[in-house]
């Protein structure tokens, strides 16, 4: 679900000076955004909290201060999203502006390597786990559940959306977003953002609508699994292109530029929550379902502008255990779900205890994870091919 900071470059080439874009016919060398993975630290914690809320009927968790926040903790989703949009588009211009002819190698093996292997990993001890049930189904439906997950298709069927892993859907929106990037780079490379972004909204927005008139407000559920399809998020999604094409244009920041994206984040954030608390059931209304994503994009976007121009010295010095946590968020988000089994419905745990225990056991487990899996993997793709010079 979701691109890291170092999917940006290979460890030699990377650096964190943004004065290597200066010279155009030069080989361009990606700037490594540390900032970033305290966002994402924060969008995997969200999603946990959250679940365990849900999961444990937690009703006296707070509704109201700062904490209010965790009560609609599926906005890290939505935060994922804008992330992996900036990531994956800044990854992939720089990609294509150094190599033309290996784009598609370097940035398949990059993906992949990136997400497939814990993701198998995953499915397979989800599979495991819930074995006597899932292969109690005829084998049509155990054989179709693994053939759509390994296809990145099941975010598309309702009798697959979530049935392994829970939160595996959102691995097939970002798959396919992947897909869309290597296809249309030519296009990304050549066009305004602002056009980018136009584009986008207006898919976005007639796609949400589609769905709605369909679907109607009476089926929450099925509405969810139809507006999250790929053309109902690319809102979320052009947002972080929008500010890869940004940054690539202009890699040295304003002064003062970083503050005037925390300025918007602050109007922007207000306005997405003052509309977002009287209308907190949602689906009933359609203004919400259509365009209140966009809103909440937009805020994500001044966000994510102001880490990426802020002092990366931040998530480095300071916030460097939080950062760590980005660092593993996609192994938070992606084994969170197996401790929340085991801690609320096996054990029975409930609250701040069942909040702990489910911290810990993830935490544990994606931190493993990352050290043993996902980082020999992404080793693998960025070892620089055969003949292939690093840049200076």
């Amino acid at each position: 679900m979701i691109a890291r900071p170092q999917d940006i470059g290979s460890g030699a080439a990377q650096s964190t000076s943004p004065t290597n874009d200066a010279a155009p016919a030069a080989r361009r060398t990606p700037v490594r955004f540390d900032n970033v993975n305290l966002l994402r630290a924060f969008a995997a914690l969200a999603v946990v909290v959250y679940h365990v809320i849900e999961h444990g009927k937690w009703t006296a968790f707070p509704t109201e201060g700062p904490l209010l926040v965790f009560r609609i903790g599926w906005i890290g989703v939505d935060l994922f999203f804008v992330i992996s949009g900036f990531v994956i588009a800044y990854s992939a211009l720089v990609l294509r502006g150094n190599d033309r002819a290996g784009f598609a190698r370097d940035y398949w093996a990059r993906r992949l390597t990136r997400i497939l292997p814990l993701y198998v990993l995953t499915i397979a001890a989800w599979v495991l786990v819930t074995r006597h049930a899932f292969f109690a189904q005829p084998s049509a439906g155990w054989a179709w559940q693994l053939a759509s997950h390994f296809a990145f298709i099941h975010s598309f069927f309702l009798d697959t959306f979530g049935t392994i892993d829970g939160v595996n859907w959102s691995l097939g929106i970002e798959m396919q977003f992947y897909l869309a990037i290597a296809l249309l780079i030519g296009w990304i490379e050549r066009a305004s953002a602002w056009r980018i972004v136009a584009a986008a909204v207006a898919i976005s927005w007639a796609w949400r609508a589609s769905m709605f008139a369909l679907v109607g407000s009476g089926e929450p559920w099925v509405l969810f699994v139809r507006v999250t399809q790929l053309p109902g998020t690319l809102d979320e999604f052009a947002a972080g292109i929008l500010l890869a094409k940004l940054v690539l244009a202009r890699p040295v920041p304003a002064r003062g530029e970083a503050l005037a994206w925390l300025a918007g984040a602050g109007v922007l954030g207000y306005a997405a929550m003052a509309t977002y608390w009287p209308h907190a059931a949602y689906w009933p209304f359609p203004a919400m379902v259509i365009f209140w994503r966009t809103l909440f994009a937009a805020f994500v976007l001044c966000v994510l502008a102001a880490a990426v121009r802020l002092p990366q010295s931040i998530a480095r010095r300071g916030l460097l255990p939080f950062a760590y946590l980005g660092e593993i968020s996609y192994g938070i988000y992606l084994w969170h779900l197996f401790a929340v089994e085991y801690v609320i419905h096996l054990r029975g745990m409930t609250g701040l205890q069942a909040l702990a225990w489910v911290v810990g056991l993830t935490l544990l487990a994606a931190a493993a994870s990352w050290h043993a899996v996902e980082k020999p993997f992404m080793r693998l793709a960025r070892r620089p091919a055969a003949g292939a010079q690093a840049a200076p």
